[in-house]
């Protein structure tokens, strides 16, 4: 039965074709208008992820790093104690005036007389339907500090076989707030609404591109739906086991008929940061010339090569150094922020970020997001607008509408950095 199933499920995926170009979200009208590329907004660098444990019940699981976190002393006979509120509002698809269902959680993490390092989960639960999609705003509010961060957490119901169906937790039982695992790492997956006793699991390895400049006319390839090879898992107390690749990505699915499932991506353990000077190469080439990349991408001391490029734009040691943190620490951003199928940096939206920083102000819709940058009063303001992708791997894939328009801005931005100078510094 299971080796009839495999088959069948290649024969499939054999003739199915993904072209992720060709395809984008059903449009609505839902929108946020919190900027959540700046980093006060992502200074409690909290995490959210949805899992559906019945049809109309969705778990909202978080994780909070206390290191952001102001601890109060109330006086000297007293323990440190930190206190966050988290709030949602849920609201289904086509209508922000459509909310269907709100909820949050008083948190107080008490410790002694030091202030230890933890990170504090746990979950809120949702009273949404399934057949829909939803779109969940959610605040964390810092009461000692009295801040506030803003996240959105895109939530689907339209059947029981996507990502949010299922749960990965590592072999500690923990639950994983990233579908980004180091290679060679075993994990565990449950599944309330997918009862079966397999899982198939393709496998995909797949080199991308550089994306090309925001002027540039080059279509986006598509991306054929054929896996490298496929296996199937079976389940063991009440779970999936699973260890990853050295490299690549395995995307599971319940229902070999549909390519609706999770994917896991095996990243290095440097993730999101860069694991050599090979990579750092790679994610400079926005700012070099083609001569350039050329000569340090083939040097025999690929350190000493990329250092020289950056003492050469800087002038100096010092400014070389601050460039390169800001440069690189952008580069870690967009992999954090943008990774899909593709690492962050070479993705369109990661590519902006590491040129021109984060937007001034940033639009998010169920179709896309619109990025701004500049007085939008002024006729020179920048727009950049990205659709999103229907990705059967992630739902943060977007791509960017090219114009000639974004010509001028480019060069300026990139001339910027050349000429040893942080772009929007921000």
């Amino acid at each position: 039965m299971k080796s009839t199933r495999i088959i069948f499920h290649f024969l499939t995926i054999c003739i199915i074709w993904i072209v992720f170009s060709k395809c984008t979200a059903p449009k609505e009208t839902y929108s946020n208008k919190e900027n959540l590329y700046k980093k006060n907004n992502q200074e409690l660098n909290a995490k959210f992820i949805a899992y559906h444990i019945g049809d109309s019940v969705t778990q909202i699981h978080f994780l909070l790093p206390n290191e952001n976190l102001i601890y109060k002393k109330p006086d000297t006979t007293y323990s440190y104690y930190a206190a966050c509120k988290i709030k949602f509002f849920a609201y289904q698809g086509s209508s922000s005036k459509n909310l269907v269902d709100s909820g949050s959680v008083l948190i107080f993490d008490k410790q002694g007389g030091d202030v230890y390092s933890k990170e504090i989960t746990g979950s809120m639960f949702s009273k949404l339907k399934t057949g829909a999609n939803y779109f969940c705003d959610i605040f964390v509010y810092d009461l000692n500090k009295k801040s506030k961060s803003s996240y959105v957490l895109t939530i689907d119901k339209n059947n029981s076989y996507s990502r949010q169906n299922f749960l990965i937790l590592n072999t500690e039982n923990k639950v994983l707030f990233t579908y980004y695992l180091k290679n060679n790492d075993s994990v565990y997956i449950q599944s309330q609404l997918n009862p079966g006793e397999n899982l198939v699991v393709d496998y995909f390895y797949r080199e991308f591109p550089l994306a090309p400049p925001p002027f540039s006319v080059s279509e986006r390839s598509p991306f054929i739906y054929k896996p490298d090879t496929f296996f199937a898992i079976s389940k063991q107390q009440n779970h999936f086991k699973l260890k990853m690749p050295a490299k690549g990505f395995y995307h599971i699915v319940a229902e070999p008929l549909s390519k609706t499932g999770i994917t896991l991506f095996a990243v290095e353990p440097s993730f999101p940061g860069l694991k050599n000077e090979n990579e750092m190469i790679r994610s400079t080439r926005f700012i070099m010339s083609k001569k350039e990349f050329d000569q340090c991408i083939n040097a025999s001391n690929k350190k000493q090569a990329i250092d020289e490029f950056w003492l050469d734009i800087a002038g100096s040691n010092e400014r070389a150094k601050e460039l390169i943190r800001k440069y690189y620490g952008r580069v870690s951003e967009a992999n954090k922020l943008f990774s899909s199928h593709q690492t962050g940096w070479q993705t369109d939206r990661g590519m902006i970020y590491i040129i021109f920083g984060p937007p001034s102000h940033m639009y998010k819709n169920s179709d896309g997001e619109t990025w701004v940058y500049g007085n939008e009063a002024q006729p020179n303001v920048v727009r950049f607008n990205f659709k999103k992708v229907i990705n059967p791997f992630s739902d943060n894939d977007y791509i960017l509408e090219r114009t000639e328009y974004y010509k001028e801005a480019w060069y300026n931005a990139v001339d910027n950095w050349r000429q040893g100078h942080i772009y929007l510094d921000n």
